[in-house]
C-alpha cells in the first residue's frame, strides 16, 4: 500500500500537520533559492564572458592602430669625418687616421691613390725633390704608393694629427723621433706583411701597401680614433669672380713645379704637375682639392714645429692667414688677422711647404 506524502500529513494529527507543512514549504524556498543562484551564477559567467570578449576586442584593435600609426623616428646623431669634414657612417668617422710617406720622385708619377686622402703635406727633401704625407680616413684606395721613406717634418705633422705613419725607413733623426715618442709607426722594416713591390717599376719606386693589412695592422696594434682639436668649416660660397684662378708653386725647378687650377663648377682645385694634370693611377683623373694651404719658410730649413705666415685659397679666392703648430702633439692651426681660427670647406685640403727659395704666385687667370 503506497501512502501519499499529503496522506501522511493528515494521519500525523494538528500538530504534526504544521511541522510537514513547515518543511514542505523549506523544501520549496529551497528549490526557489537554488534557482535564483543558478540564474546569478549563468548571470555571471556571461558577464565574465562579454568582458573577455570586449577585452580582446579592444586589444586588437588597438593593436592595429598602434601598427598604422606613425611612430616618429629619432634622427640619428650625424659624424664627421675628422680629415674632411664630410658627413660620413659613425664608424667611419671613429676609424684611426693613416698616414703614409707617398714619393713623388718623376719615376713614381703617376702616384696611385693620393686624390682620396684628406689631407695632403707636401714639401722638398734631399736635392729639392717633394715627397707626400698622405693622410686618410673616409675614403681609402685598394692600394697605395709608392711608398717612401719618412723625415722629421713628416713626424711632426703626422703625430700632430695622431695619425699612424707608414713608411719605408726614414732619416735617422726622424726613425729616432717615431721611437723615442712612441709613435704609431707602421714601418715595413718591422711589420713587411702589407708591403709589396710591383714588377712594372724599377726599385726603388715600387713599393706599394694594401690599405686592408694596413688596417688590419692598425687593429692588431690598437691603435684608436684619432684625438686632436676639430678643424673649423665654411660652407662653399664659390667666389662670382675669383681673384685666384690661377695659383702656380715653384717647389724647386720644373719637375716640381706645381699648378692648381680653379674650377667654379665644381668649386674645386684641379692639380697640375711639371704641366701636365696631375694623375691618379687608381682613378685616371687628375687629383682635385677643396682648400689649398701655402707656407712659406724663413729658410730652407723645413721645421715643422713653429709659425709664419701662410696663404689660404678656396672658393676662388685668397686669404693672408698665420699658421703655426706648438708641438708634434697638437695639429697645425691656421688664424686670421683677430685670431680667430680660419674655417675650410668640406673637403680635402693639400698643404705646400715651401723653402724660402721657393715661390708661389696667384692671377685670376
Amino acid at each position: 500500500m503506497q501512502v501519499s506524502f499529503c496522506t501522511w500529513i493528515r494521519w500525523s494529527g494538528s500538530g504534526s500537520y504544521w511541522r510537514a507543512m513547515a518543511m514542505f514549504h523549506t523544501i520549496d524556498g529551497m528549490k526557489k533559492l537554488s534557482f535564483k543562484r543558478l540564474l546569478s551564477r549563468k548571470k555571471r559567467l556571461i558577464i565574465a564572458a562579454t568582458g573577455i570578449v570586449l577585452l580582446v576586442l579592444a586589444t586588437v584593435v588597438s593593436l592595429r592602430l598602434f601598427k598604422n600609426r606613425e611612430v616618429p623616428t629619432i634622427p640619428p646623431t650625424p659624424a664627421y669625418s675628422q680629415l674632411t669634414g664630410t658627413r660620413v657612417a659613425s664608424d667611419i668617422a671613429e676609424r684611426p687616421i693613416l698616414g703614409v710617406m707617398i714619393e713623388n720622385h718623376p719615376a713614381a708619377r703617376p702616384q696611385t691613390g693620393l686624390d682620396a686622402a684628406g689631407i695632403v703635406f707636401e714639401t722638398v727633401t734631399e736635392g729639392g725633390i717633394t715627397r707626400y704625407l698622405a693622410l686618410y680616413q673616409e675614403n681609402l684606395p685598394e692600394e697605395l704608393g709608392p711608398i717612401r721613406s719618412v723625415r722629421s717634418q713628416y713626424v711632426n705633422w703626422v703625430m700632430g694629427f695622431d695619425a699612424s705613419i707608414t713608411h719605408v725607413g726614414g732619416s735617422a733623426d726622424a726613425l729616432e723621433l717615431l721611437s723615442s715618442r712612441g709613435a704609431k709607426s707602421l714601418s715595413q722594416f718591422t711589420y713587411p706583411e702589407p708591403y709589396h713591390r710591383v714588377g712594372s717599376r724599377e726599385a726603388p719606386h715600387n713599393m706599394y701597401v694594401s690599405t686592408k693589412a694596413l688596417q688590419e695592422l692598425q687593429r692588431k696594434l690598437g691603435h684608436k680614433t684619432a684625438q686632436f682639436e676639430e678643424i673649423p668649416r665654411t660652407a662653399d660660397t664659390p667666389s662670382p669672380s675669383p681673384e685666384a684662378g690661377k695659383v702656380t708653386i715653384n717647389f724647386s725647378g720644373a719637375d716640381y713645379l706645381a699648378e692648381f687650377h680653379y674650377q667654379k663648377d665644381r668649386n674645386v682645385y684641379t692639380r697640375y704637375l711639371a704641366g701636365s694634370p696631375d694623375i691618379d693611377a687608381a682613378t685616371n683623373k687628375p687629383v682635385t682639392v677643396k682648400n689649398l694651404v701655402v707656407i712659406t719658410m724663413p729658410s730652407n730649413t723645413i721645421q715643422a714645429i713653429g709659425s709664419g705666415s701662410a696663404l689660404v685659397f678656396k672658393d676662388g679666392n685668397v686669404q693672408t692667414v698665420t699658421w703655426k703648430q706648438s708641438s708634434y702633439k697638437t695639429r697645425i692651426i691656421l688664424t686670421d688677422a683677430q685670431g680667430n681660427q680660419v674655417g675650410l670647406n668640406r673637403g680635402d685640403t693639400w698643404f705646400a711647404v715651401l723653402p724660402s727659395s721657393g715661390s708661389v704666385d696667384y692671377t685670376a687667370r
